[in-house]
């Protein structure tokens, strides 16, 4: 039995065509339904980042990828490698859920993920959708959801090498192997990282850099056993260590060494012309060692398992049923004993949508339910339509969830066994379309907070229910591609209080905006951005004040192989803060050669 081109591409994409959409004004897409469909074709706000966007940026991390997105901002406490936080549409940082090649990362003892981690050499692009995505995810996904592709194998044989080296003591050092041979595919990729980086605490006691290195790896395997079986499987791999600030009574250097692993093995299965499976076991680590001086300070570690079995049934040819069971095992191992040590939760999902219509109409609905804390039920429900290419208005309602952490309810500093998830109510309008070389998106959203975590005051420092919030905000994007140059510009903005003192909520900035033009001149690509955000509150009623910066690049196609690039972030080195106490975005110079054999 050989399957329809289309329902097989259907199958396939998310899996071994991740590169197809680097060039297009309406990419593919496959986090904002778990199904594959185009920008344009989602009742949602969704943002993709290609490694060609990657490569022509001045960023060097993932957070700074990402803080290019309207509406999305990040968090930085003092430069590479230190401890990042992302805030979508007003959220908290832990109302963002991070997910690499399809599993979950992140510590289950704090909830969020250690974007600062991931090598940004080795990814192939990024997804960012916004807006609650619980009822297909479940925990965490009520700001929006962060997808991380890393790079895939390709038809024709890949080897690209790339050194670079920078002020601050960087240097970067990259190796990519990617390829095929008949049905099989298959990449790798490793990256060395190292910088001096800077003092993470300029007022602080310490004046010194603080410095960070990490070795990673990724690779990736799928083959055509028939033509209605593909089986493959993905590996990442990253370690190193980190320096922070310390002060003379703690010991003069406060450090940390890290793993951070993430994979899956997979089969799809085609059963029909109109029923595809997809079985997949994910697991993830993630070990954090602490230390002061050479001695232990405090370690732990986060294990996870995530079984998935997704069914895509076309009931019709305009009408597409996706029903899911997931479950996940985590495990905490930390020098602390917690009263708690592992947990499971087992999910439902489905989903029915319309596809290849005019009305585009999604209706999807979860059920978690978890050893700690329970059931937990949310849904979206969407429609859009497709009046012109240029106008396809839509709306939706979506509700969310965050589920307690390991350290609300179990750690021994200070914990609350009877705590209950955090629920959110978030309805959204927006409007998108494209129109020759150009193409734009708007979105306007309000989103009810309700059941949200807290402390309560030192030196007990407990976790409670009581807070209620609001973010209400709006979102524009537009960009223009022609032969030779293209524009982008956008802009959000977030206005997030608290209902009991209408206090806007820390490190959230009420605006953000973003204009970038990149023109190629016959072997000369030129690429200017500027980035810059308002002022927010930070812990304490401090102010952080808001910034524009310039980032610039240029590249130089000196051969047909030799590629040479020079990028500048922070070109006038402004003042770009975004915690009380650390240091900001600095200017970072880096000059690249890449080698394509």
């Amino acid at each position: 039995m050989r399957v329809s081109s289309k329902f097989a591409f259907s199958l396939l994409a998310s899996s071994v065509c991740a590169g197809l959409h680097a060039e297009t004004l309406n990419p593919l897409v496959v986090t904002a339904t778990r199904t594959v469909q185009t920008v344009d074709e989602a009742n949602a706000s969704v943002t993709v980042i290609s490694r060609e966007d990657i490569d022509r940026s001045s960023a060097t991390t993932i957070e700074q990828i990402i803080r290019t997105v309207p509406g999305v901002s990040v968090t930085s406490t003092g430069g590479p490698g230190k401890q990042s936080s992302v805030f979508i549409r007003g959220a908290n940082s832990d109302h963002v859920l991070v997910l690499v090649d399809g599993v979950k990362i992140g510590g289950a003892t704090a909830g969020t993920a250690q974007l600062e981690n991931i090598p940004l050499a080795l990814v192939d692009h990024i997804e960012v959708v916004k807006g609650p995505r619980s009822s297909l995810y479940g925990s965490e996904a009520i700001g929006g959801v962060i997808q991380i592709f890393t790079r895939r194998g390709t038809v024709e044989p890949e080897v690209i090498s790339e050194v670079s080296a920078g002020n601050n003591g960087t240097s970067r050092l990259t190796q990519h192997f990617a390829g095929g041979s008949g049905d099989t595919r298959y990449s790798l990729s490793a990256s060395l990282y190292d910088t001096e980086g800077v003092d993470a605490q300029p007022d602080g006691v310490q004046n010194d850099a603080d410095g960070f290195e990490s070795k990673s790896v990724a690779t990736s395997l799928d083959r055509h056993v028939t033509d209605n079986l593909l089986l493959g499987l993905n590996f990442m791999h990253a370690q190193g260590e980190n320096d922070y600030d310390g002060s003379p009574s703690f010991g003069d250097r406060y450090w940390n060494r890290f793993v951070q692993q993430s994979g899956r093995v997979f089969a799809d299965y085609a059963a029909s012309d109109r029923v595809t499976v997809r079985a997949q076991l994910g697991f993830g680590r993630e070990t954090n060692d602490n230390f002061v001086d050479t001695a232990d300070f405090f370690d732990y570690e986060t294990r996870r398992l995530q079984y998935l079995l997704q069914s895509d049934v076309s009931l019709t040819d305009h009408q597409l049923l996706t029903i899911g069971l997931e479950r996940v095992d985590e495990e905490v191992d930390a020098s602390t004993q917690y009263t708690e040590e592992e947990r499971y939760n087992n999910a439902v999902f489905v989903q029915w949508q319309t596809v290849d219509q005019p009305l585009h109409v999604t209706a999807s609905l979860r059920q978690d339910d978890n050893e700690a804390y329970g059931e937990e039920t949310t849904g979206i429900i969407s429609a859009g339509y497709h009046l012109a290419d240029f106008f396809r208005p839509y709306l939706s309602y979506g509700t969310g969830f965050k589920a307690p952490t390991f350290n609300d309810l179990y750690s021994p500093f200070g914990a609350n066994p009877d705590l209950e998830a955090e629920t959110s109510d978030t309805f959204e309008v927006g409007l998108k379309g494209s129109v020759g070389r150009v193409s734009y998106e708007l979105a306007v959203y309000k989103t009810k907070f309700d059941e949200l975590v807290v402390l309560s005051p030192p030196p007990l420092f407990i976790p409670y229910n009581v807070d209620r919030a609001t973010a209400k905000g709006a979102e524009l994007s537009a960009a223009y591609k022609a032969d030779g140059w293209s524009l982008e510009a956008g802009v959000g903005y977030t206005r997030a209080t608290n209902d009991e003192t209408n206090a806007q909520l820390e490190r959230r900035p009420k605006w953000d905006g973003r204009l970038a033009g990149t023109k190629v001149l016959e072997k000369v690509e030129l690429n200017v951005e500027l980035l810059g955000r308002t002022d927010a509150v930070d812990t304490g009623d401090a102010r952080i004040p808001g910034y524009v910066i310039a980032n610039a690049g240029a590249a130089y196609r000196a051969t047909e192989s030799l590629n040479v690039a020079l990028e500048v972030t922070n070109l006038f080195d402004q003042t770009a803060i975004t915690a009380t106490g650390y240091a900001g975005q600095v200017r970072q110079v880096l000059a690249t050669l890449r080698y394509t054999y």
